[in-house]
């Protein structure tokens, strides 16, 4: 999977742009807020249909406009197809793949590495349960529809808890939650399955020691067994009155925590910054090696400042690692004539500043 052209129209301060790109590895290059995330972040969105941000749509479009426009050209086994969107605040967000209404998250696979992504290593339990159901539903949509509804469900319960309801509606809503939440449950550990030895892998492939590294899914409040029952409903029993007291849903997949450890001890207070900003390198080439697992295709790559504390031995098989995969950007401060070097594919610089694309090196 290719992107070959790339259009924006009102993006965040990025003027006018239509590039074309023919090679797989494109170096962003320019000072600090200039605009490189900001391209990286509408590549992103034509994939995921949202921002890695959070932003609002607002925030999204060039001060003084009111739309903002992103279209791209993608290529793959020969053939290609258009993938469109247009902003306005306030409306609806049109979609559109070969000029027929879509879908935001149908198309493009892709991955991205943001500073932010930090957050999942070093983070509260909240961020892992976030990044691991947005993993998984970008590559089946009905586990995302699964989160909504039982976020609705949960909700809906809690205002029952807090309004004193009759313990045969609230147990009404106690049943809907459990039947949903343990196909959530069921899909995290499916999915952790087949995630979990590819962590390792890339951890030791970037110079790592995995064998300290452990991951493991910590139920909270129920009993997961060996055969992979899970047992929610003693859970709940469990706790009715303490429910009833705090007027709030105290277990459930919405509580559950993904733990990673180092040596036995929770890595999100014990490892170091560069095992941590390797962890969460790794967590992202896993994702992406899954999406080439179960998709059979090429993913593309986005990296937004991904050098920044990593020495130089650390960066070196960084950079082998990623130049290994299909299409990737990398935003750097960094002039460096390695990547060509390093880089047997072709190469492409672009110059970014002020929000202006200024065509650097291209490598053939």
């Amino acid at each position: 999977m290719l992107i070959q052209e790339l259009k924006c129209i009102n993006w965040r301060n990025l003027e006018k742009l239509n590039l074309s790109f023919s090679n797989h590895l494109i170096i962003l290059q320019g000072k600090n807020a200039q605009g490189k995330t900001n391209l990286l972040e509408a590549i992103y969105f034509l994939s995921r249909g949202r921002s890695f941000r959070r932003a609002k749509d607002q925030e999204m479009v060039t001060w003084g406009e009111s739309y903002s426009y992103l279209g791209a050209k993608v290529g793959e086994d020969g053939t290609y197809f258009w993938k469109e969107v247009s902003i306005q605040p306030g409306q609806k967000k049109e979609w559109k793949i070969n000029g027929h209404p879509g879908s935001g998250r149908r198309g493009i696979w892709l991955v991205g590495y943001f500073p932010s992504d930090h957050e999942i290593v070093a983070g509260p339990p909240q961020n892992r349960r976030e990044y691991i159901d947005e993993a998984i539903g970008f590559i089946y949509s009905a586990h995302a529809a699964l989160v909504k509804q039982y976020e609705g469900l949960l909700s809906r319960r809690n205002y029952l808890l807090r309004e004193h309801a009759s313990d045969d509606l609230i147990e009404t809503y106690t049943e809907k939650l459990i039947h949903v939440g343990k196909k959530i449950i069921q899909g995290r550990l499916e999915y952790l399955r087949l995630y979990t030895p590819l962590i390792k892998e890339f951890y030791y492939r970037l110079g790592m020691n995995n064998q300290s590294l452990t991951l493991r899914y910590q139920p909270f409040g129920y009993h997961l067994d060996n055969e992979g029952g899970i047992h929610m409903e003693k859970g709940f029993e469990m706790v009715k009155e303490e429910e009833r007291e705090r007027e709030i849903t105290i277990i459930g997949p919405h509580r559950d925590e993904i733990v990673f450890e180092k040596n036995g001890r929770e890595f999100r207070t014990f490892g170091s910054q560069g095992e941590k900003k390797s962890l969460a390198l790794s967590i992202k080439l896993a994702e992406m090696s899954v999406i080439q697992l179960i998709k059979k295709s090429k993913v593309i790559m986005i990296f937004d400042d991904v050098f920044s504390e990593l020495d130089q031995s650390h960066q070196d098989l960084l950079l082998e690692e990623i130049l290994n995969q299909g299409q990737v950007f990398i935003s750097t401060t960094q002039e460096n004539d390695d990547w060509a070097r390093k880089r047997k594919n072709r190469v492409t610089v672009l110059n970014v500043e002020k929000g202006k694309i200024i065509m650097g090196k291209c490598n053939e």
